[in-house]
């Protein structure tokens, strides 16, 4: 029996990885990367094309939406920053994950894809950022079943509630390349800066997993 298909909406990023590999176990996958204008924008599309090479995807994009920084808040209309994921500005950006979902189901369709997969993650003493998320994928479910009847499509999250070692973890048992994935903050660095909050976090689950990462290993 042929596999489903499933869209992982990807960031370049470790989570993204990880979870294009557990999509390309069971799943015949399509990859999704969107051009935010995020500072570390094309070491983000160098990641994400090393992943697309890696794991072979049934088809890949690349796309434009750089669009997203010109609805930008500015920083003291949203509040303060909180971000240690790969774009320190994601918070400034209203509806942003329902934007990005909303444009996954789009080319989900184009492979016909039930699912679309999607690394969010968030650690599970912060309760409320992750109820919050839970919430999130419930609404966008029943608003992707409504409009797409025929052929509803699902949001998955499978590395919601995982510790950041744990996603390592994960990653080292399927065999994963690392340095196909990009954390750093900071603009036009050939290698992680290793001071932003993202590299922080990043050393921090590398050591919690007792493994080296390959993008620092030899500096």
């Amino acid at each position: 029996m042929a596999k489903a298909s499933a869209l992982v909406l990807s960031s370049g990023g470790l989570h993204s990885l990880v979870v294009a590999g557990l999509a390309s176990r069971e799943f015949r996958m399509g990859m999704l990367h969107l051009r935010d204008g995020r500072p570390a924008a094309s070491q983000a599309v160098a990641a994400f094309d090393k992943q697309v090479a890696h794991l072979k995807p049934l088809k890949s994009w690349s796309v434009d939406a750089s669009y997203l920084r010109h609805m930008a808040l500015p920083p003291e209309t949203a509040g303060m920053i909180n971000s240690t994921g790969s774009d320190s500005q994601s918070a400034l950006i209203p509806l942003r994950e329902l934007q990005f979902l909303a444009v996954a189901a789009g080319f989900a369709r184009q492979i016909h894809a039930t699912v679309i997969m999607w690394g969010l993650q968030h650690e599970q003493r912060s309760s409320d950022a992750l109820a919050q998320s839970v919430e999130l994928l419930h609404v966008m479910n029943q608003l992707l079943e409504l409009m797409t009847p025929d052929a509803p499509i699902v949001v998955k999250t499978p590395l919601m509630g995982l510790e950041d070692h744990q996603v390592i973890e994960l990653g080292y048992q399927m065999g994963l390349p690392f340095n196909a994935s990009w954390t750093c903050q900071m603009p036009n660095n050939d290698t992680p800066c290793m001071s932003c909050p993202a590299c922080a976090r990043r050393t921090r689950a590398f050591r919690a997993a007792q493994l080296a990462d390959p993008l620092v290993a030899k500096k």
